[in-house]
């Protein structure tokens, strides 16, 4: 009973620094629920991350630039591919040591302060690095973020939200399909849907009084310490 009150608080918390900042679910919540209940990760945060994109969509469509998002699609493709293709040959503490890299590389790549260029290149670079990450960690925001630091808010909510929506829904059916979802994960996502739906709500609440350079860090921290504690465990 404890270990569900703590699940449905991180949800919504994580679901909540979505809404603020357009990520934070896959960094806060994923690597948290990773250490407390790791059946979690990846499936099920798939499907959460799936929610949470869909309603970002619906919200920024009209701000889209098609030729950069068809870039970053097939990168993404090629990404949540080759990701699903290393799960299924690696063992749980394998896995676990898999994480525990790609969590404290993702923190790394958010807190680089280089200006990529939003060419079609850096957009097929970045999304393959995502759509792995994605997959693989349930957190793949930070090279998309990188790479869109800079844009208008319009623009990078637009582009970030339809990007993260295909490579969930592709990352979900590859896992599905290769053994690694099942019908178990449709159901704690289910189980997540008020938490989710919570912490959006939320989100528009308390947006005028947070202070969001102070959540990216601690979010920031958060995935650091979690990426740490996988090796240890």
């Amino acid at each position: 009973m404890i270990e569900l009150i703590l699940v449905n608080l991180i949800l919504v918390i994580g679901a909540c620094l979505q809404g603020l900042l357009g990520f934070g679910l896959g960094f806060f919540s994923a690597p948290l629920l990773f250490l407390l209940a790791p059946q979690y990760v990846p499936g099920p945060m798939i499907l959460n991350a799936l929610l949470l994109t869909l309603l970002m969509s619906i919200r920024n469509h009209n701000a889209l630039e098609w030729r950069q998002t068809s870039y970053a699609l097939t990168g993404g493709s090629i990404g949540v591919l080759a990701a699903a293709l290393l799960m299924s040959s690696l063992a749980v503490a394998q896995y676990r040591m898999l994480f525990g890299t790609l969590m404290i590389a993702a923190v790394f790549l958010s807190l680089i302060g280089s200006r990529p260029n939003l060419s079609p290149r850096n957009n097929l670079i970045a999304g393959m690095l995502s759509g792995f990450m994605g997959t693989t960690t349930s957190a793949g925001g930070a090279p998309m973020g990188l790479l869109y630091q800079h844009a208008t808010p319009q623009l990078r909510n637009a582009h970030l939200s339809l990007f993260f929506l295909y490579i969930n829904i592709f990352g979900i059916v590859v896992l599905w399909i290769s053994g690694m979802s099942s019908w178990g994960d449709i159901l704690l996502f289910v189980q997540s849907i008020p938490a989710l739906l919570l912490g959006w709500r939320l989100s528009a609440v308390v947006g005028r009084r947070i202070n969001g350079r102070h959540l990216r860090l601690l979010i920031l921290l958060v995935a650091f310490v979690a990426g740490l504690m996988s090796f240890i465990q």
